[in-house]
């Protein structure tokens, strides 16, 4: 994880010396930035509930044509997916790019054996300083999800990210699964208070540190995230 980090530190600062394309990470809202795990680590973010729906804006201060991509690719396919936005027009998700970003941009779904991504063309005219592109992101299961930023017009080309958003999933407090964690969950907590959990379940997911009780590391836990919405 230390190697990880550092690497994302490098290539985020090379990157941001180098051009004005970015993008940043919002909650669903598509205006709330997801806070830095470290506010000195770019592009780490926060630990975020298995169900959480993020949007990927990708900005630019420039007014040139570009071309990119968001990638999640290896080990990461299965913690994270990411999702465009339709209706789906001559394979364009016409809802995922916005005027600034031209008369003809287009987002190109693809996969292969490894790899979900999504390629990014701005239009080679009408194009304005602004958001340019956005691209949903849900968070699927418990673990670590890094999503690939590509410049294809950077150092790494089409083959090497400018550098990763890295996403770390914990375990949903949203026990009712209605996008808000609050009292109606606090009470499903508190009907497995001390009682035994097992696998799979483990208490309908009460007993978040999975160590087989329902007790007050747990209520920390369960308290971290008091009335966040995955949605």
């Amino acid at each position: 994880m230390r190697e990880l980090v550092s690497l994302v530190v490098i290539l985020s600062i090379n990157t941001l010396t180098m051009g004005e394309v970015f993008p940043r990470v919002c909650l669903a809202d598509g205006n709330t930035p997801l806070e830095l795990a470290d506010p000195c680590i770019p592009f780490v973010y926060r630990d975020i509930m298995v169900g959480t729906k993020l949007t990927i804006i990708v900005d630019s201060n420039i007014a040139e044509p570009w071309s990119g991509s968001l990638v999640i690719a290896d080990a990461n396919i299965g913690y994270g997916v990411l999702s465009a936005r339709g209706p789906q027009v001559d394979e364009d998700w016409s809802k995922s790019h916005f005027p600034a970003a031209g008369n003809e941009a287009v987002v190109w779904w693809w996969v292969e054996s490894g790899i979900e991504a999504f390629d990014l063309y701005t239009g080679s005219t009408g194009i304005q300083a602004g958001d340019w592109f956005i691209i949903d992101y849900n968070a699927i299961n418990i673990g670590t999800c890094d999503v690939g930023f590509y410049d294809h017009g950077g150092p790494g080309g089409m083959d090497e990210p400018a550098y990763y958003l890295v996403f770390s999933h914990v375990p949903t407090r949203d026990f009712n699964i209605d996008t808000k964690v609050d009292f109606a969950d606090f009470a499903v907590f508190a009907s497995y208070w001390q009682q035994g959990c097992s696998e799979p379940s483990w208490c309908e997911g009460t007993d978040l540190d999975t160590n087989g009780n329902v007790d007050f590391d747990d209520l920390m836990l369960f308290a971290d995230y008091w009335l966040e919405k995955t949605q």
